[in-house]
């Protein structure tokens, strides 16, 4: 199903018509909504590890190429994406928790065998080297969260015979919530109501959500606090 169907059951609740067309409108209303519906097939798409948005690389080694380039519609690893040695059915890379530790084993000609991994500078790098004929798989989340008539992958809509790979009833409910709320109307049932729905759909994919370590923030050069009452007992 094209986004039009989604951009003009938003515009129904919002202005009460139905454009028949947005992206190439004169219209300031349907350029708008346009802009928003990439905003927020971003924010949806960005939301979870969705099995629509997964795909699995491969790399082989020759000895002694130690990085590698990311898939040209490559976005991010997922939550939970190990780098899999496919010669050793035993464990796979190592994913290096840093790139300090990652230069410190680099530096040194050592590390955890078959190798370690790191992604930095947009490469993919192994320390040390994947050996000749080495080959190794990862998953990972794609960007082209869009696709043309023709089934075109895209990273973006420009079209209104575009398509959401992700359900497109999230795109309705997430432009009516955030085009109040940038109007500084009130959108607070608009805005449960596609939380709510992204969670059900969310349940139902299956797909790992970001997780964010270290969430407490402390200001530089402090320290926690003392758990424990100061002076004497």
């Amino acid at each position: 199903m094209a986004i039009l169907s989604a951009m003009q059951s938003a515009a129904l609740r919002l202005v009460g018509r139905k454009p028949t067309t947005f992206f190439g409108a004169s219209g300031t209303f349907e350029a708008e909504i346009a802009d928003w519906t990439n905003e927020v097939a971003q924010d949806i798409a960005k939301y979870q590890d969705w099995q629509a948005l997964q795909s699995v690389a491969t790399i082989t080694g020759d000895g002694s190429t130690e990085e590698f380039d990311l898939p040209a519609d490559y976005d991010r690893m997922l939550v939970y994406s190990d780098v899999q040695d496919l010669e050793a059915w035993c464990w796979g890379y190592r994913a290096f928790d840093d790139i300090n530790q990652f230069l410190y084993h680099q530096a040194r000609g050592f590390g955890p065998w078959p190798g370690g991994w790191i992604i930095y500078g947009n490469k993919l790098r192994f320390s040390p080297a994947p050996a000749d004929g080495q080959i190794a798989t990862y998953p990972y989340i794609i960007k082209n969260w869009a696709k043309s008539s023709d089934s075109t992958p895209k990273a973006a809509f420009d079209i209104d015979t575009d398509s959401f790979v992700l359900p497109e009833r999230l795109l309705t409910l997430a432009l009516v919530w955030r085009w109040r709320e940038n109007k500084k109307l009130d959108a607070s049932g608009d805005q449960e109501a596609f939380i709510k729905a992204l969670d059900e759909y969310g349940a139902k994919d299956r797909g790992s959500r970001p997780i964010f370590k270290n969430a407490r923030r402390y200001i530089a050069g402090a320290y926690p606090a003392w758990p424990w009452a100061l002076g004497g007992v």
